[in-house]
């Protein structure tokens, strides 16, 4: 059964709604450019220098793969919310990131502020309902103290030139290092939750090949750090034409990585999940884990964390079940 499609839904309370708008004003302010006015990719990114300290001998099959050049342009809409199976490059990736001494039971949040804290994903660490969902606990189990990590690279505003440059670290990072690698040298993680995009709007009409580079490069970095990448879609169409979404789906597609195509389990929710063109809804802004509260998953951030979850108990039975021995416990 489809992970996002089985929910019961019923009619929206007004009363709730309301008050989703009204609280939504102090939440806002999280989510636009707090930090350094985003930049496009005409600020330059940091290459990326492979080191014996952080890259490991990836093999000749782990490169990108070329993607049927005839894929209609709204191909991305029916992937599946979570993946079928897994391809032999992420078991690659995975191996070769357990051989570097990344954490396997540790995941980095890479995004925008649909990804910052304390929304996404950091009330499994704290209080959390997962109602009919109850096989996901494993997953939790497993993960346990990563979904309340702090993450540099989660904030609002952030674009993913931003993740490539020095201009939105702070005091944790080192000097000349960018924000994505600050994180990954925080976290030491074997797998990177990466959605970015919606502020992307703002500058791809202007350059529409910027996202896809700086993308690439961040896979790259990702692949190379012997991270596993999982790519997220995103609910919103602000840039107007869904070119970021099937951007992101094709790079998955073409490097054999995990998609979590969050935009499909957004559809069925009203409006989209969506609050205004660029925000999720929620219905509470104090407990986003919990799936018990009625009507919780009409609403697209519970839905996102309900199916982000759904993703790493996914990995976690493709990867760490299949090979218990080459996973260290924490």
């Amino acid at each position: 059964m489809h992970p996002a499609t089985h929910v019961q839904r019923q009619p929206l309370k007004t009363t709730a709604t309301r008050g989703c708008l009204l609280l939504f004003t102090l939440v806002l302010t999280a989510c636009v450019a707090a930090s350094p006015t985003p930049v496009g990719i005409t600020s330059s990114p940091v290459p990326f220098t492979p080191s014996p300290s952080t890259t490991g001998t990836l093999p000749a099959s782990t490169q990108p793969s070329p993607t049927p050049s005839a894929l209609p342009p709204d191909f991305w809409q029916s992937l599946p919310v979570i993946p079928a199976a897994i391809s032999d490059r992420v078991r690659e990736v995975y191996r070769l990131g357990l051989e570097m001494g990344n954490n396997p039971h540790v995941f980095s949040r890479i995004g925008d502020c649909a990804s910052a804290a304390p929304a996404f994903l950091t009330g499994f660490d704290r209080d959390y309902d997962l109602g009919e969902y109850g096989y996901l606990q494993p997953a939790i189990d497993y993960f346990s103290g990563s979904f309340e990590r702090p993450s540099v690279a989660a904030k609002g505003g952030l674009t993913s030139s931003g993740l490539l440059t020095t201009l939105w670290t702070d005091e944790l990072c080192e000097n000349n290092e960018t924000l994505l690698a600050c994180q990954y040298r925080l976290d030491g993680p074997g797998f990177a939750i990466i959605s970015i995009g919606t502020n992307e709007a703002y500058y791809i009409h202007n350059n529409p090949a910027s996202f896809e580079i700086n993308l690439r490069l961040i896979i790259e970095e990702t692949i190379a750090r012997g991270i596993v990448p999982i790519l997220g879609t995103k609910a919103d169409n602000f840039e107007g034409d869904n070119s970021i979404n099937a951007t992101i789906a094709r790079l998955a597609m073409e490097y054999e990585l995990p998609l979590w195509n969050f935009w499909l389990a957004a559809q069925p929710l009203p409006n989209q999940g969506l609050l205004d063109p660029s925000h999720l809804s929620t219905i509470s802004y104090i407990n986003f884990t919990d799936f018990s509260i009625p009507h919780s998953l009409e609403y697209g951030v519970q839905m996102r964390n309900l199916t982000a979850l759904q993703m790493l108990h996914f990995l976690w039975g493709q990867l760490v079940i299949p090979d218990p021995v080459l996973t260290p416990t924490p």
